[in-house]
C-alpha cells in the first residue's frame, strides 16, 4: 500500500481508496485528513508516491528532525508548566531558596533545550 508522511508529525500513513476511487489518507494522532478529490489530483498523487518510492531517504531525515524537533517543544512546555506550578500556592518546597534553586534549574534546561533548537536549526541551513 502506498504510503505519504502527515504533514504535521510526518509519521508514514497509508493512503487509501474510498468505495468511489478518490484517495485520502488519516493521521490519527494528528487528527489530519487529507482527501484527493480531482481526477488531476489522483495522477498527481500517484506520481508522487512513485517519486517517493526512489526518494525515501531524505523523507525519513526530514521525519527524524521534526520528531526530535517535537520533543523538544514538548519538554520545554512541561518545563515551563512546572514553573507555573513552582509559583502556585500548592509547591513542593516550603523554602524559598529550594524555590528559587529549582527555578534555576528549571530556565537552565529550558536554555538549553532552546540552543539545541538554534542548533538544529543552523545545521539545516548550512545543507542547503
Amino acid at each position: 500500500m502506498p504510503q505519504l508522511p502527515c504533514v504535521l508529525c510526518g509519521k508514514e500513513r497509508d493512503i487509501k481508496t474510498d468505495r468511489n476511487g478518490k484517495l485520502y489518507s488519516i493521521c490519527n494522532p494528528c487528527g489530519t485528513q487529507f482527501f484527493v478529490r480531482r481526477q488531476q489530483g489522483i495522477d498527481n498523487l500517484k506520481e508522487l508516491v512513485r517519486t517517493l518510492r526512489d526518494r525515501n531517504l531524505p523523507f525519513q531525515e526530514h521525519a527524524k528532525k521534526l520528531y526530535e524537533i517535537q520533543a523538544i517543544l514538548i519538554e520545554v512546555r512541561g518545563l515551563k508548566e512546572e514553573l507555573r506550578k513552582l509559583d502556585s500556592v500548592f509547591n513542593l518546597f516550603s523554602n524559598d531558596k529550594d524555590k528559587k534553586r529549582a527555578r534555576k534549574s528549571l530556565r537552565a534546561r529550558i536554555d538549553l533545550l532552546l540552543s539545541d533548537l538554534e542548533h538544529i536549526s543552523r545545521r539545516e541551513r548550512i545543507r542547503r
